[in-house]
């Protein structure tokens, strides 16, 4: 496995006890027979190069792909972040609270993180994307934005020696860190019954976006919940609100323009004029 010359950055001499290590980075395919699916596992060794602990492993049953990973591990069962990936899209965040497989909290000195990313069913690391950075744990923060590589990118290394806002590690209490992470608005679901709405502050690393479902029957906000009609908010049209679950677990109308209501409406004027000729033909 070939090393990667990093730039280490020291930000402060702050003594304190560390808090821990967050590995932010994101994948490209090896080219392998799975891809764009893919599995991927971040682990630490020591100075002696000995296995620490796991940080992070998406995969399950396709965890023996990860060939240097089981090397070092021994197929360890730990940190399970999520099974295996559909595509390269989603960021991802491994954290290391300083601390061995079993516990104990490990001694000042330098440590190596370790990437494996296989998209494809092997016995070797050959065909396996790879890369390793170093650190090294000690009273001194310290940040790392290594040059793309070895086919990961946008890579970050936060090693915090204090708890906190925008330390790299998300404490707790905290929704996001570090900081530039953290929502400052959130986006349009395109759904009018259930707009996203912004809670706590990216300053203080508490923000974050929840949806919010519409359930009052009011006229002028785009949304016709279930059990609104035309006559109690004019955002059903015709009709009345829509019902059934909305796509996401959450049940409750979210027709915004009536189109349900419309639709009944159509049937039932469908049927007065079939009666009607009836009616005349009698």
């Amino acid at each position: 496995m070939r090393s990667l010359l990093v730039a280490l950055v020291l930000l402060t001499g702050v003594t304190a006890r560390a808090q821990g290590v967050s590995v932010l980075f994101k994948t490209t395919p090896a080219g392998g027979a799975f891809a764009p699916r893919n599995v991927v596992a971040v682990w630490i060794t020591d100075g002696n190069g000995a296995f620490v602990k796991t940080i992070g492993r998406w995969a399950d049953t396709r965890k023996s792909d990860l060939v240097a990973w089981n090397q070092a591990s021994g197929g360890d069962a730990d940190a399970v972040s999520g099974a295996t990936r559909l595509d390269h899209t989603v960021q991802l965040a491994a954290q290391w609270d300083l601390k061995s497989k079993a516990g104990a909290v490990m001694p000042d000195g330098t440590y190596t993180i370790h990437i494996e990313l296989s998209d494809s069913q092997t016995s070797s690391t050959a065909p396996n994307h790879e890369a390793t950075y170093t650190f090294v744990k000690g009273p001194s923060p310290q940040v790392q934005t290594p040059t793309d590589a070895n086919g990961f990118t946008a890579v970050k290394i936060t090693y915090a020696t204090t708890a906190g806002c925008n330390n790299g590690i998300v404490d707790l209490g905290e929704k996001c860190d570090p900081i530039e992470t953290c929502p400052t608005a959130c986006p349009d679901t395109g759904d009018a019954c259930r707009p996203q709405i912004l809670l706590g502050e990216a300053a203080t690393c508490s923000s974050s976006c929840l949806a919010e479902v519409i359930t009052a029957c009011t006229s002028g906000d785009g949304c016709c919940p279930m059990g609104c009609d035309v006559t109690t908010d004019s955002d059903c049209g015709g009709g009345g609100g829509g019902g059934g679950d909305n796509g996401n677990g959450v049940t409750g109308g979210c027709a915004t323009d009536g189109a349900a209501g419309g639709a009944f409406a159509s049937l039932m004027l469908g049927l007065v004029a079939m009666l009607s000729v009836f009616r005349r033909r009698r």
